[in-house]
């Protein structure tokens, strides 16, 4: 793994920790009867108080955008992305032979 590989795997880590972190705290201020208060370690402090609360903000776009440009994604690694949209409903694949999957059974 080169060295850059190495430091965005490092970045994305903390990153995925520090936002599973801010939705875990979400959780207990919604239900605080459920859960206990976290042991919270002093070096996420900047993670907790700039990171989270601007990645928030920032568009869901423009967040693809920055993933694809650090090359964060999975379209990197061979795989494409899915043939439908969002909210189009599953359709069983059409076999070769004209007829769809399961239903002509």
């Amino acid at each position: 793994m080169s060295a850059a590989a190495d430091v965005r795997r490092r970045l994305r880590e903390r990153a995925e920790h520090a936002l599973r972190q801010a939705a875990m705290e979400d959780l207990r201020r919604q239900f605080p009867a459920a859960t206990v208060a976290p042991y919270r370690d002093r070096t996420d402090l900047v993670w907790r108080a700039l990171f989270v609360p601007l990645y928030r903000r920032v568009p869901w776009s423009t967040k693809v955008r920055v993933m694809e440009a650090l090359r964060m994604t999975a379209t990197r690694a061979g795989w494409s992305r899915p043939e439908r949209t969002a909210r189009q409903p599953w359709r069983p694949p059409v076999r070769s032979d004209g007829s769809a999957g399961d239903a002509a059974r």
